[in-house]
């Protein structure tokens, strides 16, 4: 069922009169403990219920994106920050009847209602009316790409007095380096609507700070990563990877992601500053194929290629989920500036997808392994 539809006009009433209160620390789903038993600890993992001495209660609102990747940081971060004392509204792009609310994150959105978090739908330029009257101290943009997307929201930001506007980013608009890891600082392409964002909201009369995120995992999690070398490892097939399989990259837990972020909020050492939302420890592209089969427990079969002699009609971007070559975020600023460490491992996290992804059933459908078969019967 989709999840139950809250008045945002009631809402923004409601919020613009009411105290910021101590929310007590979630509890886990019931779906993903039926999936992965004992395994599910890390996603019900307590998120310590403590603000910094330094930081009062924040009224925050999220703007979520209700698809992608993407999703999964906002239903992350509003949970850390509920779990910390501050009162949350996540607001999600659409509507609650959107068939993309079939899935996770937002099937699990009664864990954030049961928080106390206020789970609300409105698209960025209905903000404004839709939340007339609301207070925010902050504004989280967990949805744009680019001006016209995040220009409404930064409008309302001001309308609601907001102090401060957190912008979700992303590192993949780094230009290709021969030194890796990035660092917050290092050449950008500057058509990217991401980056065009940036400049626009460092001029604006709110503390600004931006999140580059890469490649992520964890519960609520609905887009493909290590799903795609589950599919082939658990059905006995070769796992294809570009290149050497040396390439550097980085692949985050949602939930580090969502802290680092929380860290930042209220925070003057975050006013003005770029994040590389990452975690700090890399992962080659074949180690993410032997991390996931032993996740899986089978030997894996790896088939290194060259992306640059591919049969007619493959794109590598369309046959593997990652980018062919060093693509490594190191998170330095947060390391420096927010006092925060990531939590999770990569092989622990893959070992609980894998669970969930049994659990889902995945494991048995039939599936085509097309761009696979070409790129095999090219390489004979």
């Amino acid at each position: 069922d989709a999840p139950p539809s809250i008045n945002l006009e009631m809402v923004a009433s409601a919020l613009a009169a009411a105290p910021s209160v101590c929310i007590r620390t979630p509890s886990g789903a019931r779906q993903i403990r039926r999936a992965c038993g004992r395994n599910a600890r890390v996603a019900r993992r307590a998120i310590p219920a403590v603000i910094s001495a330094a930081v009062a209660p924040q009224k925050v609102l999220i703007v979520n994106t209700n698809g992608g990747g993407h999703a999964n940081i906002g239903f992350w971060l509003a949970k850390t920050l509920a779990a910390q004392g501050h009162s949350v509204t996540l607001n999600t792009i659409g509507s609650n009847d959107d068939k993309k609310m079939q899935k996770p994150p937002f099937t699990y959105f009664n864990e954030l209602t049961s928080a106390g978090v206020q789970t609300v739908w409105a698209d960025p330029g209905e903000l404004a009316t839709k939340a007339a009257g609301a207070q925010f101290d902050v504004v989280v943009d967990n949805n744009g790409k680019d001006l016209d997307s995040v220009g409404p929201v930064a409008a309302f930001a001001k309308q609601c007095g907001a102090k401060q506007f957190l912008f979700v980013s992303s590192a993949g608009m780094y230009k290709p380096t021969p030194t890796p890891p990035h660092l917050e600082g290092d050449a950008v392409k500057e058509s990217a609507g991401h980056a065009q964002v940036e400049a626009k909201l460092a001029t604006m009369p709110f503390s600004f700070a931006s999140f580059r995120p890469q490649y992520f995992t964890g519960y609520g999690n609905n887009k493909d990563c290590e799903e795609y070398f589950f599919d082939r490892l658990v059905r006995g097939r070769p796992v294809l990877v570009p290149g050497s399989g040396d390439q550097l990259s980085v692949v985050a837990h949602a939930e580090d992601v969502a802290t680092m972020m929380a860290a930042a909020v209220g925070n003057p050492a975050a006013n003005g500053v770029i994040f590389n939302a990452v975690t700090n420890k890399a992962v080659t592209l074949n180690g993410m194929v032997q991390l996931c089969a032993a996740a899986a427990g089978v030997e894996p079969k790896i088939v290194n290629y060259d992306p640059k002699k591919l049969p007619e009609g493959v794109e590598v971007k369309k046959a593997f989920p990652f980018r062919p070559i060093h693509f490594y975020s190191y998170p330095a600023n947060a390391l420096k500036l927010l006092d925060w460490q990531p939590k999770h491992d990569l092989a622990a996290d893959l070992k609980e997808r894998f669970e969930f992804y049994k659990a889902s059933g995945r494991a048995n459908k039939d599936m085509s392994f097309e761009l696979d078969d070409k790129i095999l019967a090219s390489l004979r």
